[in-house]
């Protein structure tokens, strides 16, 4: 006995194997469904689906085997892994690798194996989906096909429920960003098992430095943050908290210390038990040296005038009037007069007023030390700067009432932009995780556009949003579009109705010059005016005016498979926002093909399916659907006395068909028949074939006169059909036996015996006639 080499890439392997958490779980029917499929098909005794992991091949569903594992060493099915191939073994006891196994050099051994390898991700083959029998047997390439076919539906079923694909399209779309991503298992040890390819843009280090167990990643961390990183990330393994944000030091191989903003969240099993821990780094040392140096001058400036871009003002109360080092003009594009009269406070933007005034009255009360606010200045060409401003006062006259105060403004808005991105970069990241996880639990692409539209127009200020699909990604003139979401704020009443039309499926016709540049050239397109019928048209869709657009091409591998539309911004969209959208940009293109690859796996396996249960050339019930079903009307007429009849049928002289017209008429009479008698039958009757021109019928709730009127219906049918091939006209009669089942009927041959012996009788009597069993 030979047994398996271990594949180089084990341990990767056995990584990925037990991240999938599904060893030694319960069984579930669709994985039950699929075995039970194939043992079927391929008229095997058994089929599995196996793991293979260090020392067993644990079998997550088997029918016709009684165990739960076998140990590895005598697996045929880690010979598979091993080799990452299809084998196929018709006579394992002639195979020099398995003769003397114990599964195959036994009594009623192994004899016939065929194993296709699960490939969960390139070159990682965690086990199979196997068919076995007792005796030698051979398998054609068609077969070898439906099995790879049924492995490929095994492993989607794996994907989508363990999020596999999930993880490698999010290391996608972040692995080129300023962003890297890392993986942290928790079992059995705290350990990093992924991290991103730019890693070491961020961090300083290579991947593979940080994903050697024996390197600590709190030992990259400044000694002064790592208890409390350490202590953070304990909170989220242990599960108190769902989320871990923290901006930490990194000491890199060269000795520079480096900012790094830290965000990461906990993934959950189905009992709640953490299983992993996501995190995203990004470089965030400019950002923190600008803080820390703005803290600095604050406590160490107060209020005293400093190089740089700190100016001063001097308010006199009693006057009414502020003083500053620079001109009105220079700041706020204004002239002088709104120095007098407080004209000034009537630019602070209306959200802003209410917090700055309440600050400023603390302070005049002596409720605070100082005065401090951040509040927005409307400039003279209508866009906002934001201000920093602290003040104390330094006068009061005789009532002790404040008549002067002086202090410092600085211009922040680039720094509160800054933060802005920075929270606009989160909310993206997250939405990229929350709809990932969204179409791995409902498979329904049109309810995750129904979370991300919502979040895309909050995140943009938009009022209108939509997502479309192209009907044909490979067509040159992409002009259809399937909608999957359409939603416009502050209106119900509009958006139940996008939803009805969704719900249909309806496809609109897309056209204009700005839409057709998006579909076909893949260039985004903001659009800062009214966007005109000819630039972007939806029909027959009636779409709100657009006072502004940005539409945007979603991808697959650089292929334009869709687009998005946000519109009626409150602001003009900026091209900034392009870069950072692409992550849920490209995370739509990927669900949208991955939807789509579903449904053609799906439409494969209803074929597959088709296939085992109908004749090939009529169409109707094969022999042994026909069968099982006339087993279970037997059955049910057992426990429930529900009446059921049968009907074997023989197409009179169709011999002399074949001979006479040759055997391309006897085919097209065999199926005009079939189309005749099923018009025939009510709904629930089985038509199904027999072999060569016999067929029979079952007759559902029907006792013997009931039948008989059916079968005499199908019986004068035929009679009265023209059967034409070839402009000439071929006579075609049957003979029908009916038997209405019976107690004395014990099982299935009896009943079919005696509809055979009345088929007999008709056909002695002279065909072209209907006999019931009842009447011999």
């Amino acid at each position: 006995m030979t047994s398996a080499p271990i594949p180089k890439n084990e341990l990767q392997r056995l990584h990925l194997l037990h991240e999938l958490d599904i060893l030694d779980t319960e069984p579930e029917p669709v994985f039950d469904q699929i075995t039970a499929f194939a043992k079927d098909l391929f008229e095997v005794e058994t089929a599995i689906i196996t793991l293979v992991d260090a020392e067993r091949q644990w079998f997550k569903s088997a029918v016709g085997f009684d165990g739960q594992e076998t140990p590895r060493e005598v697996s045929m099915c880690a010979h598979v892994v091993a080799k990452g191939a299809t084998m196929v073994v018709n006579d394992a006891s002639q195979d020099p690798r398995f003769h003397d196994n114990p599964y195959i050099d036994c009594i009623d051994g192994v004899r016939f194996y065929a194993g296709v390898p699960l490939e969960m991700a390139p070159g990682l083959f965690i086990g199979t989906l196997c068919i076995i029998d007792s005796k030698p047997r051979e398998l054609t390439q068609q077969q070898q096909y439906w099995l790879e076919t049924l492995t490929d539906w095994v492993r989607d079923e794996l994907q989508a429920r363990y999020a596999i694909s999930n993880y490698e399209q999010e290391r996608h779309v972040l692995a080129q960003g300023p962003v890297a991503a890392v993986v942290w298992q928790v079992e059995p040890e705290a350990h990093l098992i992924y991290v991103a390819e730019n890693a070491e843009r961020v961090l300083g280090y290579q991947a593979d430095y940080l994903l050697d167990p024996a390197v600590r990643y709190e030992s990259i961390v400044h000694i002064a943050d790592q208890r409390e990183l350490l202590s953070r990330m304990q909170a989220v393994l242990d599960g108190k908290r769902e989320t871990l944000e923290m901006d930490y030091r990194v000491l890199t191989p060269t000795g520079q210390v480096r900012w790094v903003s830290h965000f990461a969240k906990a993934d959950h099993d189905r009992s709640g038990r953490v299983i992993r821990v996501r995190g995203y780094l990004h470089d965030s040392t400019k950002r923190k040296n600008l803080e820390l140096s703005l803290q600095h001058a604050n406590q160490s400036f107060e209020l005293a005038l400093s190089a740089g871009n700190l100016s001063t003002w001097d308010w006199d109360l009693t006057a009414q009037q502020v003083k500053v080092n620079h001109t009105w003009r220079e700041l706020l594009g204004r002239n002088k007069s709104y120095a007098r009269d407080n004209a000034w406070a009537k630019l602070i933007h209306p959200d802003d007023f209410q917090d700055a005034r309440q600050a400023l009255q603390s302070h005049l009360k002596g409720q605070t030390e100082r005065f401090e606010a951040r509040m927005r200045i409307q400039h003279a060409d209508g866009h906002y700067l934001w201000l920093h401003t602290i003040g104390k006062v330094i006068e009061r006259d005789e009532n002790n009432l404040v008549t002067r105060m002086v202090g410092i403004h600085h211009d922040i808005t680039e720094h509160v932009q800054n933060e802005q991105h920075r929270r606009q970069q989160e909310a993206v990241l997250s939405l990229v995780s929350t709809v990932q996880h969204e179409f791995l639990f409902v498979k329904n692409f049109s309810e995750v556009c129904d979370t991300a539209i919502p979040k895309l127009m909050a995140l943009t200020e938009s009022e209108f949003g939509l997502v479309g699909e192209l009907h044909d990604s490979n067509s040159r003139a992409r002009n259809m579009v399937w909608l999957h979401g359409v939603k416009t704020a502050n209106d119900e009443e509009k958006n139940a109705a996008f939803q009805r039309l969704i719900q249909q499926g309806l496809d609109v016709e897309v056209s204009g010059d700005v839409i057709q540049t998006v579909l076909i050239r893949g260039e985004p397109q903001l659009c800062p005016f009214p966007v005109q019928a000819h630039e972007a048209t939806f029909f027959p869709v009636e779409m709100p005016e657009f006072q502004n657009a940005l539409i945007m091409p979603l991808y697959f591998k650089r292929n334009v498979v869709g687009l998005l539309l946000l519109a009626n911004a409150n602001d003009s969209y900026q091209r900034e926002q392009l870069a950072l959208l692409e992550p849920i940009l490209n995370t739509l293109g990927t669900l949208m093909h991955i939807r789509r690859m579903d449904e053609e796996r799906k439409s494969a396996v209803d074929e597959l399916r088709k296939m085992a249960t109908t004749d090939e050339l009529t169409k109707v019930a094969n022999r042994r659907v026909f069968l099982e079903t006339a087993e279970q009307r037997l059955l049910e007429y057992q426990r429930y006395d529900t009446p059921v009849s049968v009907a074997i049928i023989d197409l009179d002289h169709f011999k002399k068909v074949n001979d006479t017209f040759g055997h391309a008429a006897g085919d097209h009479v065999l199926t005009q028949f079939c189309r005749i008698t099923e018009q025939q039958l009510r709904e629930g009757d089985l038509l199904g074939r027999q072999g060569g021109e016999e067929f029979g019928i079952l007759f559902l709730h029907a006792n013997s006169q009931q039948a008989m009127q059916g079968a005499e219906r199908v019986r004068a049918a035929i009679e009265a059909e023209d059967f034409i091939w070839e402009g000439k006209n071929i006579p075609v009669t049957v003979s029908i036996g009916v038997a209405t089942l019976q107690a004395t009927d014990n099982d299935l041959d009896r009943w079919l015996a005696r509809a055979d012996r009345a088929l007999y009788e008709a056909k002695a009597a002279g065909r072209n006639r209907c006999i019931a069993a009842d009447e011999i």
